[in-house]
This record gives structure tokens, sequence and C-alpha cells, in this order.
């Protein structure tokens, strides 16, 4: 006798469970409400077509479009000019870019060359 009124308990609680569950989900659906038309006003200007100056403002390191390498074939010191020899710097045409003084450089041809005659002198029959 108990198992028959504890099977009938446990068949009633999940019956009811189930009810309960199934009212549980009908109860979640809930409607959203529409979203109301915002209209938005906008302020405009008539337009007026005229130049506008463009102005860039930059920082960094410039690296010039047409680049020049200069390289001396004779050796000598560097002479000072009226403008400085740095990287960026602007010259004209027909303006000296570099001065290079070769008389140290002559110098010491001049003393091979008399070093020469010596050695040559030096291995001739007397």
């Amino acid at each position: 006798m108990r198992k028959i009124i504890f099977t009938g308990l446990g068949i009633v609680l999940i019956l009811a469970s189930f009810f309960l569950a199934k009212m549980i989900i009908d109860n979640k659906k809930v409607f959203k409400p529409r979203a109301q038309k915002v209209v938005k006003t906008v302020f405009t200007e008539v337009v007026e077509n005229k130049t506008i100056p463009i102005v860039v403002t930059a920082n960094g390191n410039l690296r010039a479009k047409q680049r020049v390498e200069l390289y001396a074939e004779v050796q000598g010191v560097f002479r000072r000019g009226n403008k400085l020899f740095k990287e960026g710097q602007a010259y004209r045409q027909g303006e000296t870019i570099i001065s290079i003084d070769a008389e140290e450089y002559a110098a010491s041809v001049q003393s091979a060359k008399s070093n020469l005659y010596n050695e040559l002198t030096s291995i001739m029959p007397i």
C-alpha cells in the first residue's frame, strides 16, 4: 500500500512540474515595444565656391627628390666656401660647391717623383 501511495505521489509531482514548466515558458514571451520614429532637424548652409589655401604642418626629416652623390677623384684638403657643405643645402647653376686645396697632394707627388729619379740614378752605372 505504501508503494502505491509513493508511486501516485511521484506521478502527480512529475505532472505538476510539467504544467508548472509550461506556464513559465508561456509567460516568458515579452513583446518588444515599437520604436517611435524620431525626426531629426539638421542645419544647412548655402555653398559658396571659392579657393581655400591648403596648409600642411608636418614634422620630421625630408629626403631630396633628386639626390646627387658627389665623389672626389683628387686628394687634398677641403677649403671652406661661402655656404656650408651639408645635406639639403641649395646651390645655383655655376656656383662652386666644394673647393679642394691640392697643394699638399701635389707636394707628395713631387716628392715621389724625386724619389723615383734618385732611385734611377743610383742604379745607373757610373
